[in-house]
């Protein structure tokens, strides 16, 4: 729980993952085309790239194998499709890695610079630590990953609390089937290109006015 909390100094809650410049837009404008964009995310991308490549990186390090480990970092930082969005992933990645080495600095011996390229691998690493099954971590980051997003359009739409709630409500929903889902795709099923996602990233690097990071 402490490694999903909205408080862990990681950044994730600085980053909008494009809804920014959606909202900017209108392709997001209150709570039903939120849920229509996080949904699609969650459905159509999230678990087709994030979710697998986290079990992935898990068995990695479950199996300290770092050729592995790299492969599969490499593969997340291809998926994501703007600077932009590889920056967040290297930079929380950086920032996990410093949390790790002051809770747990033995464990990132041979691994730091594997888990400073990216988030996951530094969540996959620490997980396997702290005997985190597979199942219960996937499920942890996807709340934690819901909520910021959830977050982000409270802040800029912006939504009344109580409908934020609401909207994280509904998208939970989603995540067991989803889990399910990406547990048993295939090596070669893993990675989805999301151009709705990318577009609004990469317009929000340039946007005039913003509150989020890029």
């Amino acid at each position: 729980m402490s490694l999903m909390s909205p408080t862990l100094p990681i950044g994730g809650f600085s980053y909008s993952q494009g809804i920014e410049k959606a909202v900017e837009d209108r392709w997001i404008m209150d709570m039903d085309t939120s849920y229509e964009w996080l949904s699609g995310q969650l459905c159509c991308g999230f678990v087709y790239t994030d979710l697998p490549l986290l079990r992935m990186l898990y068995d990695a390090c479950d199996s300290d194998n770092k050729d592995e480990a790299i492969k599969w970092s490499q593969t997340l930082l291809a998926c994501r499709e703007t600077s932009e969005l590889r920056q967040e992933e290297i930079n929380r990645g950086r920032a996990l890695t410093k949390v790790i080495e002051e809770l747990e600095n033995s464990i990132t011996e041979g691994w730091a610079h594997i888990i400073r390229t990216n988030y996951l691998s530094g969540l996959a690493l620490i997980g396997n630590y702290w005997k985190i099954p597979i199942s219960e971590l996937l499920l942890g980051y996807s709340w934690s990953w819901l909520e910021n997003q959830v977050s982000a359009v409270v802040k800029i739409i912006p939504l009344g609390q109580t409908q934020g709630q609401q909207l994280l409500y509904r998208l939970v929903e989603l995540v067991p089937d989803i889990i399910k889902q990406s547990m048993s795709l295939k090596e070669e099923e893993i990675g989805r290109s999301q151009p709705a996602l990318a577009i609004a990233s990469s317009l929000h690097e340039t946007q005039y006015t913003r509150i989020f990071r890029s």
